[in-house]
């Protein structure tokens, strides 16, 4: 029995093709099965709270194109982008051929709002969706077990992990890089305003003394160059941290249909993400079972990423010990540590 519940996939991981190098991802439910740490009960579902959710996009995002397009100047980042729509291009044929499920899972939506910011009753097609209501004020946040969490800045709570944190199998970054459309939007997460201080921030974690001899760092980036430039160049964060790069993924976001939210050859802006994986310098590793994975989901709240812990038992063997860095939740068994990282273990984003 022990093997088949190790053998079933979390109901998170809608689709997995067989070299596991394509994975449909449905990001709120891959976030409650992080609040749980026995593997029975994520597979089963049972005592999963519902995360509240935006409601899942039918149709593409428009976005204007720049009218006097000057080309990238930037040739590795040419090459980057091209790889990456490649990937999602190969990506989307395996699951258009072999796939015939939802992309995403039903979603507990929060009440819709006027104009004014007023709460309103569900639209119609809302109804029936699992409405959550919101509660009053907040009461205390919700703890997955085994979890701990440092809640403060890096600088702010440096000293405590120094003194008490473990060393790890997995490091998650998801850095506040630099956003302009970021900080236009209302209740949208802190950005750093330049790459100078997100680097001054970034060399304050203390990654060296704090991964295990084969352990990995993954780091969520933007497609801007001069973001992937800060990590991988040769006077960049890796080779401060003493790390190599092993292995890239993407990310993708698409429609309740599977069409990417955004032209995958605009020039404006990308329908994807990356996550750079690296190791120690020195390591045996090296590569990982599934090379250049391409994740698919269909995307919730602006800063609501896919939870990775069961993404990366395929690398370590389940109850591995991680740690989540610019965390906006928690995940039961690991660390987090950021300003933000109760951010959604509120009680008024549960039902």
């Amino acid at each position: 029995m022990a093997e088949d519940v190790k053998a079933a996939m979390p109901q998170s991981i809608l689709f997995q093709n067989e070299d596991r190098t394509v994975a449909l991802i449905d990001v709120p439910r891959s976030i409650e099965e992080a609040q749980l740490l026995s593997s029975t009960e994520i597979i089963s579902g049972v005592n999963s709270r519902r995360l509240v959710s935006s409601k899942p996009p039918d149709e593409p995002f428009r976005t204007p194109e720049p009218r006097n397009l000057i080309p990238n100047p930037d040739l590795a980042a040419a090459i980057a982008d091209l790889t990456a729509a490649a990937s999602i291009e190969q990506a989307l044929k395996v699951l258009r051929d072999t796939y015939a499920g939802p992309w995403c899972l039903p979603r507990t939506l929060a009440p819709a709002e006027d104009v004014n910011g007023r709460k309103r009753k569900a639209a119609p097609a809302e109804e029936g969706n699992g409405v959550a209501e919101r509660q009053g004020a907040a009461s205390e946040p919700l703890i997955p077990e085994d979890s701990v969490y440092l809640q403060g800045t890096i600088s702010a709570e440096r000293a405590r992990f120094l003194e008490e944190a473990p060393q790890f199998d997995l490091i998650v970054l998801d850095p506040p890089w630099p956003n302009r459309s970021a900080r236009r939007k209302k209740d949208s997460y802190s950005t750093a305003n330049n790459l100078d201080e997100i680097r001054e921030t970034l060399s304050l974690i203390p990654i060296a003394a704090h991964l295990a001899p084969e352990g990995l760092v993954a780091i969520w980036v933007t497609n801007k160059p001069s973001v992937v430039e800060l990590l991988t160049s040769a006077r960049g964060l890796l080779s401060e941290w003493g790390l190599e790069l092993i292995d890239e993924w993407t990310w993708l976001k698409v429609t309740t249909s599977g069409e990417p939210i955004l032209d995958v050859n605009s020039a404006w802006r990308k329908p994807w993400e990356r996550i750079l994986i690296a190791k120690r310098r020195g390591s045996k590793r090296t590569k990982l079972p599934s090379q250049r994975k391409v994740l698919v989901s269909v995307p919730d709240l602006h800063s609501r990423k896919p939870n990775l812990r069961a993404l990366f038992e395929d690398v370590f063997s389940p109850g591995y010990k991680g740690l989540e860095v610019f965390a906006r939740n928690l995940t039961a068994g690991w660390w987090s540590w950021g300003d933000e990282a109760l951010k959604f273990q509120q009680p008024e984003h549960w039902v």
